[in-house]
């Protein structure tokens, strides 16, 4: 049984937001775990982070997250092992290796809060929606 939760109730349109968990089962469906991190952004106009992974040979399709209408979003590098002037641009790729969505509710808004462990960095997302884009 899903464990999707009512938000609301227009006429005879009822919408249902899916729980973290079940996301959660999404996400570890498309093997994300040490995949390649190609792209993390925030388009500040739409309050959108898109992240997007795959293949680090580059064999495979990518696949798509995007976190909508966010209130929150921060990104930390790492400088753990950094000495002298901090690079510009990081030489080593990134892979991702844990992402954590849980429901929480602030001032009566259902939201989920995203942590995702980047070694050499960590983002902290806070969005009412979350979107999976699978490969073709």
């Amino acid at each position: 049984m899903e464990e999707n939760k009512l938000i609301s109730e227009v006429g005879r349109v009822i919408i249902l937001k899916q729980s973290s968990k079940e996301i959660m089962n999404k996400l570890l469906d498309t093997e994300y775990i040490d995949a390649k991190l190609k792209e993390l952004s925030y388009e500040h106009t739409s309050h959108t982070v898109v992240l997007k992974y795959g293949d680090p040979a580059g064999n495979k399709k990518d696949y798509q997250v995007i976190f909508k209408d966010c209130f929150s979003a921060s990104f930390n590098t790492w400088l753990e092992g950094m000495s002298g002037t901090v690079p510009e641009k990081p030489d080593n790729n990134f892979f991702l290796h844990n992402i954590e969505i849980e429901d929480i509710e602030v001032n009566g808004i259902q939201l989920y809060k995203c942590s995702l462990t980047i070694p050499m960095m960590d983002c902290q997302v806070t969005c009412v929606s979350i979107e999976i884009n699978y490969p073709n």
